[in-house]
């Protein structure tokens, strides 16, 4: 065989490959652009999500909390067994819903919160 066919043959070799790189590279590039353009869309929906709930807490908060600190001991203690009145109370109502719905025996204690509090259970 005569030297200029190997070169032509070569030549046709690496141009042929430098063509299928080009076409992996066009291939590859358009999918990041769609995953860039997901992402992006994907970061918009997180943002307005992050938005809407910011307001939604700042709408349910009320007032600035006094540093515990601050507060008068005989007020906090005050604050505390109230708000853990409060929170067995709810977690009561909660318990004898529960066992209403699964047909279960109701706790004494729960029964006599509940009479105290001029709730009686049905």
């Amino acid at each position: 065989m005569p030297w200029w066919f190997w070169v032509l043959l070569w030549a046709v070799l690496g141009l042929a490959g430098l063509v299928v790189l080009a076409v992996l590279t066009l291939r590859t590039g358009r999918r990041g652009l769609a995953a860039l353009t997901a992402v992006s869309e994907l970061g918009e929906d997180m943002a307005r999500r992050w938005d809407e709930g910011c307001a939604a807490v700042a709408q349910r908060i009320r007032r600035a909390p006094v540093p515990g600190i601050l507060v008068p001991l005989d007020q906090a203690r005050q604050e505390y067994l109230t708000g853990r009145e409060r929170r067995r109370d709810r977690l009561a109502v909660r318990r004898i819903a529960r066992r209403d719905r699964r047909g279960q025996p109701q706790r004494v204690d729960d029964l006599r919160r509940g009479a105290q509090k001029g709730n009686n259970h049905g």
